[in-house]
């Protein structure tokens, strides 16, 4: 899990020499729940874009906001649901544990 590591001033993804882009999503929305004390980086729905790599998923918020990326390893997500409601956008929800040394 890393914070602010995975974007560019133009709002483009920075990702590493080893990795590449498998597939991007516009127009999503990232909510953070279950963190005491939560930090204002992560309060609120933040909306952006998600680059999918072979190693992790990045989202790269769009505006000027205190959370401009986030991103989380595989090996890192935990207990992962895709949600599929009758009257609503279809979502996933999951655990994201916090990496040694991350921000």
């Amino acid at each position: 899990m890393a914070l602010n590591r995975n974007h560019s001033e133009g709002g483009g993804v920075i990702i590493n020499n080893s990795e590449s882009v498998l597939m991007t999503y516009d127009h999503v929305e990232i909510t953070f729940s279950d963190i005491e004390p939560m930090p204002d980086a992560f309060k609120g729905t933040k909306k952006g874009s998600v680059f999918l790599t072979p190693y992790r998923v990045i989202f790269v918020s769009k505006g000027k906001d205190a959370m401009q990326s986030f991103g989380m390893a595989f090996y890192l997500l935990k207990d992962c649901e895709i949600k599929q409601p009758v009257f609503g956008a279809n979502y996933i929800k999951g655990t994201v544990k916090a990496e040694a040394g991350g921000m």
